[in-house]
């Protein structure tokens, strides 16, 4: 039996958060990120010399690695932790409230005593209208404490094991002096430069290899021709104008490769397209610029080879093995590039099932899987690779100590596994090269095969009209006047229409991906189309001025986005716990059935593969003497003989709060049968109803309406006239929901 090769690709990227004309960014994710997660997960194979994987930058994020390195960059967060604490304006005092709590909640503020004090200070629902009388029950050095724990927060476990500063720092804990902050913001600063440093030491190394994106990270196809969309989504709508502009394409890849090997002094042999987007025209264009493989989701493959007919649909063992590309251009020459394919349910393992395991059981695991797969394939002519694939910074902030314990108990079994081997891509080819062909692609992404996420939404499309619109300003400008190929004004431009075509931007249109940062993004994205009119010296036109990301109205269903896992205790423990959960607000002043202010402020719903979960804010903090007379009912109408009901009853007073005791039961209205199910309300209602109880399977639908009554006459029904539907999730549910 052949060794599994085991093709690990970390992906790192970020979005281009500076702003050309500002030259500053909007955002700090780059920044701490680097002190995270960058830096220490090439680090940690000084331990492992026998493992190897592919570490894929995007250079968009490493140009802003440089810049804040080189201290030419900034952005709100830094600036304001630069602030002495008491020269603070009461501005910049709810801004900290409001913004220095941007963080898992769970792994990076509980650990830390006086972080987490300082939250329940602050409070865990506080809002914008709260914030301003909080200010004054923080002191100066609660501030001073604040602004250093955010900072120090998002230093990883491994700075926190080998570096003297942030050691004394945590040890220090809290009373800090205005000469942290400055020592903690140069410490980023010496990071973000040994995240460039260290990756080039191992790359030249050989234990790692590098591979790049498009610069800017855009969807190669659609920027080649938004009408590629259509082969995985016929009939959806489409932009006014199609974009077609195959020479930004080649130029976002040439930009790339040409940057890489200045940073680095090698020039990748290997490109992750942006999130795996791929199109035979697109592959063309990486095919010319010299790259030597590429690489994409486990779905384009299995789309490709049902194009052409191929037996091989038939059998999962065909994703083991790298596919030579060969497509025909117009002129009948051959274009023929390597590319692998990711197992979708191992990358996903690692992105969103392992963090809630133990490390040592995640990794024996992921390795009883690899194995697995080596078993099926012994017969194979070449050893199996096994392409994981995933995002390699943003999981990380779901695991115990930041992921170290499950990469370190990952890498110390595969170090010298006796029938696994870690290896680069470039690696692998080089000595197994592709044997099968691929003589047809399909158009897609690795979410859902299609580009759903970046076009078709009328959010989406009216980006790509925009976007539009500016590129044909360029051209215009360019044919008119062709001695501007080198002004740097012009120059500018057309930088900010390369920044534009970034495809983080359409991410967060439509309804598929939302953050609390929406309008930040919303903003930048227009602010990079209104600098090329700028540029060229034309007046922005105005409706760039206006949000093309809408503000959700209240009675908005907002769709989930993926798995959730809440701790049914009635609190909402972190702001992630329910981030991808969906949420209905219903109409203020009363629904149909009460001309009263509504009781249930917000519901939300969410799901792993076992349980519904549910969660009901209410206007009004939940005590035992007003709720005691009411109840609650989940009425289930598919499936229809099905409900919930949650019977509150009078507290045990304490000295600090009176929560109504809760009590959940499922009913069957047909044969009378019930359950007990979980369920807590403290400041919130938590519920877990069993899909197992509901007797619906994966994909099935169901649909249920939250009705609240007092002294069993109904009073309010969320939502008032329609109910709330989904299908019974799938493992691959949610997969897609990758987050800054």
């Amino acid at each position: 039996m052949h060794k599994v090769h085991l093709a690990l690709i970390w992906h790192q990227h970020q979005p281009f958060y500076k702003d050309l004309r500002t030259q500053k960014a909007v955002m700090p994710w780059v920044r701490l990120h680097a002190t995270k997660d960058y830096y220490d997960m090439v680090a940690i194979l000084d331990q492992y010399p026998n493992v190897h994987f592919t570490v894929n930058l995007v250079p968009s994020l490493v140009f802003q690695l440089k810049d804040f390195a080189d201290n030419a960059l900034s952005d709100p967060w830094l600036e304001r932790t630069l602030i002495p604490a008491d020269k603070l304006t009461s501005e910049d005092q709810c801004w900290i409230l409001e913004h220095f709590f941007y963080c898992n909640w769970d792994t990076m503020i509980g650990p830390n005593p006086r972080f987490n004090e300082l939250l329940e200070k602050r409070g865990r629902r506080a809002n914008s209208s709260d914030y301003k009388k909080i200010c004054a029950y923080f002191s100066v050095q609660d501030f001073l404490d604040l602004q250093v724990w955010f900072n120090l927060a998002w230093m990883d476990p491994y700075w926190q094991d080998h570096d003297p500063l942030i050691q004394s720092l945590y040890k220090k804990g809290r009373g800090f002096e205005e000469e942290d902050k400055i020592k903690i913001i140069d410490k980023q600063r010496e990071i973000c430069h040994k995240v460039i440093e260290k990756h080039s030491e191992l790359w030249r190394k050989g234990q790692i290899e590098i591979s790049t994106t498009p610069f800017y990270h855009p969807i190669l196809p659609l920027l080649c021709n938004t009408d590629s969309a259509q082969m995985a989504m016929p009939g959806s709508l489409k932009p006014k104008t199609p974009f077609e502009r195959p020479e930004d394409a080649r130029q976002q890849v040439k930009k790339a490769l040409d940057y890489m090997e200045q940073i680095f002094g090698q020039r990748p042999k290997g490109m992750w397209p942006s999130e795996g987007a791929v199109s035979a025209e697109s592959l063309g264009i990486i095919h010319e610029s010299g790259i030597q493989w590429t690489a994409t989701d486990e779905g384009i493959l299995f789309n490709s080879l049902r194009l052409m007919n191929d037996e091989a649909t038939r059998s999962r063992t065909v994703l083991y093995q790298p596919f030579k590309v060969d497509l025909t251009d117009g002129t009948k020459n051959r274009n023929s590039i390597q590319m692998i394919f990711r197992d979708h349910s191992l990358s996903d393992a690692i992105g969103f099932v392992y963090s809630r395991m133990d490390p040592q059981a995640a990794a024996e695991d992921l390795i009883t899987h690899l194995i697995k797969i080596g078993e099926a394939m012994n017969e194979s002519v070449q050893p199996p690779l096994v392409s994981i694939i995933l995002d390699g910074e943003n999981c990380w902030e779901f695991y115990h100590r930041d992921g170290a314990d499950f990469l370190n108990a990952l890498y110390s079994r595969l170090n010298n596994h006796p029938k696994i081997q870690t290896t680069t891509v470039s690696g692998y080819l080089q000595q197994y090269p592709a044997q099968k062909s691929l003589t047809q692609v399909w158009s897609g992404s690795w979410i859902n095969s299609d580009f759903s996420i970046w076009i078709g939404h009328p959010e989406d499309n009216q980006s790509w009209d925009l976007l539009t619109e500016a590129r044909e300003l360029i051209a215009k400008e360019e044919k008119i006047h062709p001695e501007l190929s080198q002004d740097p004004a012009f120059l500018s431009a057309k930088e900010s229409l390369y920044i534009a075509e970034g495809s983080d931007w359409c991410w967060w249109y439509g309804d598929q991906n939302s953050t609390v940062q929406d309008e930040l993004f919303d903003e930048l994205f227009r602010s990079h189309i209104k600098n090329i009119y700028k540029s060229l010296q034309k007046e922005p036109p105005e409706k760039l001025n206006l949000a093309i990301k809408k503000k959700q109205p209240k009675g908005l269903h907002l769709l989930p986005r993926g798995m959730v896992h809440p701790k049914i205790d009635g609190l909402v423990t972190n702001y992630y716990e329910w981030r991808t959960a969906g949420s209905y607000k219903p109409i203020g002043g009363g629904g149909a059935m009460h001309n009263a202010k509504n009781l249930i402020s917000q519901i939300y719903y969410g799901f792993d593969l076992d349980h519904l979960y549910l969660r009901v804010d209410f206007n009004q903090i939940p005590n035992g003497a007003d709720f005691a007379d009411l109840n609650l009912k989940v009425l289930f109408h598919n499936p229809s003989e099905k409900e919930c009901q949650v019977i509150w009853e009078q507290a045990i007073k304490n000295d600090l709060k009176s929560y109504p005791k809760t009590q959940a039961i499922c009913k069957n209205l047909t044969n009378q049968t019930q359950q007990t199910i979980q369920a807590q309300t403290n400041k919130i209602l938590e519920l877990a109803v069993p899909f197992k109880w509901l007797k619906k399977e994966p994909d099935e639908p169901i649909e249920f309406a939250i009705q609240l009554s007092k002294n069993n006459i109904p009073i309010e029904r969320v939502p008032a006239e329609i109910n709330l539907q989904f299908d019974r999730p799938n493992p691959d549910f949610g997969s897609d929901n990758w987050s800054v």
